[in-house]
């Protein structure tokens, strides 16, 4: 069994530590690294790791680790994934993999380079209910698909990952990524830059914006998001003979309504766990099967994704200070 480490102690890794947890057999939950050894130890006794390490230098360091989850902030993540390829573990790392594309390209060369998994862990992409949405589009359920809209809004404005430019602050790569990835997923590559608007804070980054892209065959995305308030938080595919709605919270959720000329439905996909558990299986797949990439996450669906962000930051005019 894979022995699976997980970098930082924070909120995200806490909950990754009980997915670990909660579905045993999935990978060996071996050490947890925070640059407090008190909170990484703790984490540890609570969710049953062998080890804790009180600086990530350690954790890499140790010959016995498979893979790495990298929870850190945004702004980090190039840094740790970089180190944790370096040090030849396979890489899971938390959405956005990098802040922009370039980066992006750089660590799949370093991976390709090693020998290693590297794969980006948008937890949507994974998720059962996702496969079911593939499933219904692919069966022609609501007719040729027209397009996508969606919003999602959560208040975490004030939050430093979002406030702060030097920790890559910002919805756009925390919160709208999510939109934009149902819009990639349902409707494929977008044919052309997307545009927007957004407000910004004080400190020069988006937290309210509207999204407008163009897909092939005239299909569109409407996507609104804000840091400021909390929204419905749903996403509906519409076609020319129905729609597809994925209920409150639908980067993560557990139903589908469908609605056609047979009338209206219900799907219910619930998690196993907490929802991280499917990115997990994903990778441990595909090291298992000595493959590059996990098929729910291409590595050109991260790259699409990042693309789409950077043309907005560039029209918004907002740039990291360690770009």
């Amino acid at each position: 069994m894979l022995r699976f480490a997980i970098l930082t102690a924070g909120n995200i890794a806490h909950k990754m530590a009980q997915t670990i947890a909660a579905v045993p057999g999935m990978v060996e939950p071996y050490a947890i690294a925070a640059r407090s050894a008190e909170r990484a130890a703790e984490l540890a006794r609570e969710c049953g790791f062998a080890k804790s390490y009180g600086s990530y230098e350690e954790l890499f360091a140790d010959p016995n680790v498979d893979i790495v989850y990298i929870g850190s902030t945004h702004n980090f993540h190039p840094q740790h994934v970089r180190m944790a390829l370096n040090a030849g573990k396979h890489v899971l790392c938390e959405k956005p993999l990098t802040v922009n594309a370039t980066l992006a390209r750089e660590l799949f060369a370093l991976a390709d380079e090693k020998g290693l998994v590297l794969t980006e862990a948008t937890w949507t992409r994974f998720q059962p209910a996702i496969h079911r949405l593939r499933q219904i589009l692919d069966a022609g359920e609501i007719g040729r698909v027209l397009g996508v809209s969606a919003n999602m809004g959560c208040a975490v404005a004030e939050k430093p990952r979002i406030a702060l430019p030097e920790l890559a602050g910002g919805i756009l790569l925390d919160l709208s990524i999510y939109p934009l990835t149902i819009a990639d997923i349902a409707l494929g590559p977008a044919v052309s830059e997307p545009t927007g608007v957004c407000v910004k804070n004080e400190n020069g980054v988006d937290v309210q914006e509207v999204i407008q892209a163009e897909y092939a065959d005239g299909r569109l995305a409407s996507l609104f998001v804000t840091g400021r308030a909390v929204l419905a938080n749903t996403a509906t595919v519409w076609g020319d003979k129905g729609r597809v709605t994925l209920r409150g919270n639908f980067w993560h959720t557990e139903a589908l309504d469908v609605y056609n000329a047979a009338g209206h439905r219900t799907v219910e996909l619930p998690f196993e766990a907490t929802g991280y558990e499917y990115e997990v299986r994903a990778i441990v797949d595909a090291v298992n099967r000595g493959a590059r990439e996990c098929p729910d996450m291409p590595r050109a669906a991260t790259l699409r994704i990042l693309e789409q962000m950077d043309a907005l930051r560039k029209a918004w005019n907002i740039r990291y200070p360690f770009e």
